[in-house]
């Protein structure tokens, strides 16, 4: 719900007469405040560098680490015809070595030596930037960053290894349905269309690009009048406004630069109004119905969020209700998004059930029904006024979470809104006029503007359509007309579908609890026991860190019905819940529209209720849902719950062969765990009657155990512990015992799997399984740390052997654990599992020669105890994470955080060191391989 519009830049009205250019500050035009206590000392400026580039600073004492975003308001639709995807491969060669940091790892070598990382991509129009790290390592990293973008080295032979990268990349997007639709998209898009241009790249058709092309591109476009950036630092705003404009006027301007391109309504559209075919690789039918709109510069944004806001109303009577009554669809969604600064698409999306699938011309019929309707009715004015109330709502409200995020979140949204506002307009939406709306709706209520892409994999589809193949993703899809066009023009509603209504669960009088965030040594969360009985067990954790006015509440429901030695119990607790919350959606959809999320889900061996969101709305919220919830399943939405649940299941065995791989290792060293393949097997055979009977019986007895983190409030905590205990009252209570998973006593010596798609992977798992002390597993997380740094430079920057690279700590194997891991096309299973253990030989018998130091040891600490006594977890992954330490341990582990900081901080190099070489040579436990063979291309 963000408004993205362009305004006119502030830069032509700030530029000035005089030869020298000077840095300027621009007046904050937002009149949002930061309400929040845990950052109520946040400040902002906004300037002009010397150079002519954007920049917003953020300064705020009490962030654990720094970063920096930077936006080239370019992107692959700018390709030269002759390199498609030369944005994207100039992206990741920015890293590597410039004329002051030549080093083509300079950057990242001295992010990772500084608890930092960094990303880039690239989109249609713009290419990002962001890193993050430690505040003590900030100004020098700053420095390197901008340096980025002054006079890269662009190597031959570091651009050639990138393309093999790039490659890797790509080589994972056929396997993506989302992909080849958009790669349709791109293939039937309008002459000289920005997404007309296969922007990823490829060793194909980036084969002939040399360092004198990438610099080429590099001058027309990395220029600091076609950039803008954010930093967030600790430093106080009044310093921060000398230092940092300073550092990013040293990009060089350039006066000669070309200007942006124009897109115009092109005279022939000759994909529109006719429906294209994705011979599907996922098990999820779907449709997609598009509009190009074009001269979107100044476009009122609002009007597509409104739209979109009652497109996607689930309520009953809705277009979304009526499709799932008549089993059509499962899920749906709509919006806006920008594709070049005058272009943009507005997207219906449908996901099929069979019957859709089949019967795709009704879910298009009711949907020109719809639009047919809201153009002749108009949008109620509320709903763009309660958009803005949300969102202007989460914005003054906000916590400080994963500064990464935010970064990501922020030079988003910079890119197409003025700097002197933001982020007003991108929260608060200009009304716009009764004649833009109805001119939108013109538009979007013709069939014959629309264009149309089916996901399938029924051939019955495609059987009379036109064949077209496609070269490089190596994929043929299929061209049909579309018989019903003039019906859907036509198209009417006899009986009126229901539109969004005033949004009642919008929280009118807000409380924040008058509390100050302090330096804090420990970790800040200190659950205390509100209520116990033999039926009921409640955590209430007051929050001093996020200092929102927000709760979470995690509420687990175990039954004797539910056993993990039971698969079906758990398939049948699966089905249950996709009703459930089938239901909840339908009956408190406004209530998701204005913050609150609620879902229940299969926990353990429980039934598991989450519910989040203002302290003002959620309780009402709680008391409601338990009420009236029931386990129960209805007769003729059976089928479409199962077949949604069958196609869950085959996605989490084909999305990712990472993903799939870990799947099996669990089944394989874990007690009552289930494969994927297991429980679609399984699920297969299961019928109405049975899951209807389990259903019946499911809440025959109760334990309930409850986790609220949440203001400190007294009357709150009585107020959640009083709906608790009434919901639990009705119903019989027994004891349980703690539930927690355990290791099987089987030895592995590895696992091969078939993996149904292309593309192979490896699972390298080392263990310590002769202790779990505190301390080992403190050492083998910091270790993890430093290896998944040094295995992605050396593995996959200098190696080459994929591109989704890395290590990490393995809680889910119960014992001081991590993991390997590799995708890639380019060797197999066996190949890249003999490279990785002759990477950790060498890795184990010189830790110096691989970064480790004394030095190093010590930063690694100190930035492993601060992700603990300042996480940056949102408030519901911390909720959900002080459940797991409640309910899911041999026993309480509240105090294990700070254990960990204790450890850390008595734990000597030389202890820490041994024990890696220890852990590296598999003298505390033998390795587990695991091969994922991916099928032929």
């Amino acid at each position: 719900m963000k408004w993205r519009a362009l305004s006119v830049t502030l830069l032509l009205s700030l530029l000035v007469t005089s030869c020298k250019q000077h840095t300027r500050t621009i007046p904050d035009q937002c009149p949002l405040k930061i309400l929040t206590p845990s950052i109520a000392d946040q400040k902002t400026a906004k300037v002009v560098c010397a150079n002519g580039l954007q920049l917003l600073i953020v300064s705020n004492p009490s962030i654990s680490n720094s970063g920096a975003a930077l936006a080239v308001k370019t992107g692959n639709s700018s390709d030269p015809k002759e390199f498609p995807g030369l944005a994207h491969l100039t992206e990741h060669c920015v890293f590597l070595g410039n004329e002051k940091y030549p080093n083509n790892e300079g950057f990242s070598h001295f992010l990772s030596n500084n608890n930092g990382i960094h990303n880039a991509y690239t989109s249609s129009y713009t290419t990002s930037y962001l890193f993050s790290i430690k505040n003590s390592a900030f100004p020098e990293a700053i420095n390197q960053f901008v340096h980025l973008f002054i006079q890269p080295i662009f190597d031959q032979e570091d651009i050639d290894r990138e393309k093999n990268a790039v490659h890797q990349e790509f080589v994972m997007h056929p396997n993506n349905d989302l992909r080849r639709v958009h790669r349709i998209q791109q293939l039937i898009a309008p002459q000289g269309h920005p997404i007309q241009r296969f922007g990823c790249g490829n060793a194909f058709t980036l084969a002939k690009v040399k360092s004198q092309d990438m610099h080429a591109w590099f001058q027309q476009h990395y220029h600091p009048e076609n950039m803008i950036a954010v930093i967030h630092t600790v430093e106080p705003i009044e310093k921060a406004v000398k230092i940092f404009p300073k550092i990013f006027s040293k990009i060089p301007s350039k006066k000669n630069s070309l200007s942006k391109k124009t897109f115009s309504l092109p005279e022939t559209d000759l994909s529109a109004g006719k429906l294209y075919i994705n011979s599907a690789v996922e098990p999820t039918a779907s449709i997609k119905i598009y509009w190009h709109l074009y001269n979107t510069s100044q476009a009122p944004f609002g009007c597509y969020a409104a739209l979109a806001y009652v497109l996607n109303h689930e309520a009953t009577g809705s277009l979304v209700s009526l499709l799932k009554k008549e089993k059509l669809i499962t899920g749906f969604d709509s919006g806006f998004y920008k594709t070049s600064d005058s272009t943009g698409n507005f997207t219906i999306y449908y996901q099929l059930t069979e019957k859709g699938e089949r019967e795709y011309s009704k879910v298009l019929l009711h949907t020109f029904k719809y639009l047919h309707q809201i153009q002749e009715e108009g949008i109620p004015a509320y709903c763009l006024k309660d958009i803005s109330t949300i969102n202007t709502l989460e914005y003054c409200y906000s916590s400080k979470t994963d500064l990464f995020r935010t970064l990501q979140e922020q030079i988003a949204d910079l890119i197409d809104e003025d700097l002197s506002t933001f982020p007003y307009q991108s929260l608060v939406y200009p009304k716009y006029s009764p004649e833009e709306e109805q001119n939108i709706l013109k538009i979007l209520s013709d069939p014959y503007q629309a264009h149309y892409v089916l996901s399938t994999k029924n051939p019955e589809n495609w059987q009379k359509a036109i064949k077209h193949h496609d070269t490089i993703f190596k994929m043929d899809y299929y061209e049909a007309s579309l018989p019903d066009l003039e019906s859907y023009k036509q198209a009417f509603a006899q009986e009126r579908m229901a539109l969004p209504q005033p949004n009642i669960y919008i929280p009118k009088n807000i409380e924040v609890t008058g509390i100050s965030r302090t330096e804090n040594n420990e970790f800040p969360f200190k659950p205390q026991l509100a209520y116990k009985d033999s039926g009921l067990t409640l955590y209430y954790c007051e929050d001093y860190f996020y200092t929102m006015p927000k709760l979470t509440i995690n509420l687990r429901m175990r039954s004797p019905n539910i056993s993990r030695k039971n698969i079906r119990s758990l398939i049948a607790t699966d089905l249950c819940s996709l009703a459930i919350n089938e239901n909840l959606l339908k009956e408190y959809y406004l209530a998701a529209q204005a913050g609150l999320f609620f879902s229940t889900s299969l926990r353990g061996d429980g039934l598991n209720l989450e519910v989040s969101g203002y302290n003002a709305t959620a309780p009402i919220l709680l008391k409601s849902i338990l009420s009236s919830l029931k386990p129960s399943i209805e007769k003729e939405r059976f089928d479409i719950h199962k077949q949604r649940l069958i196609e869950t299941y085959q996605r989490k065995i084909s999305e990712c062969p990472i993903r799939a791989g870990m799947d099996r290792l669990w089944s394989y060293t874990l007690n009552d765990v289930y494969s994927y393949q297991d429980k679609l097997s399984a699920l297969q055979t299961m019928d109405f009657e049975e899951v209807e009977n389990f259903s019946k019986i499911l809440f025959e007895q109760l334990h309930v155990e409850a986790m609220v983190l949440g203001p400190p409030s007294k009357k709150q905590e009585q107020e959640l512990v009083t709906i608790v205990k009434d919901f639990v009252s009705a119903y019989p209570t027994y004891e349980a015992d703690a539930f927690y998973y355990q290791r099987q006593d089987k030895k592995i010596s590895n696992i091969k799997i078939d993996y149904p798609l292309s593309g192979n992977a490896m699972l390298l798992v080392l263990q310590d399984t002769h202790s779990s002390s505190i301390e080992h597993i403190v050492a083998t997380e910091m270790m993890f740390k430093w290896l998944h740094h040094i295995a992605f430079s050396h593995l996959r920057t200098e190696q080459q052997l994929g591109y989704v690279i890395g290590a990490c700590y393995h809680e889910p194997l119960l014992c001081p654990s991590g993991l390997f891991y590799i995708r890639s096309n380019a060797y197999t299973p066996q190949e890249l599992v003999a490279k990785t253990k002759t990477f950790i030989e060498e890795v184990a018998l010189s830790p110096e020669k691989f970064g480790m130091s004394e030095q190093y040891f010590s930063d690694l600490k100190d930035a492993y105890i601060k992700n603990i006594t300042d996480p940056t977890h949102s408030l519901e992954s911390m909720g959900l994470a002080l459940f797991s330490l409640a309910f899911e341990k041999a026993s309480v582990q509240f105090s294990q955080p700070n254990q960990k900081i204790t450890a850390a901080k008595t734990m000597s190099y030389t202890t820490f060191k041994t024990y890696c070489q220890e852990f590296l040579n598999q003298k505390l436990g033998s390795e587990i391989p695991v091969y994922i063979h991916g099928k032929d291309l």
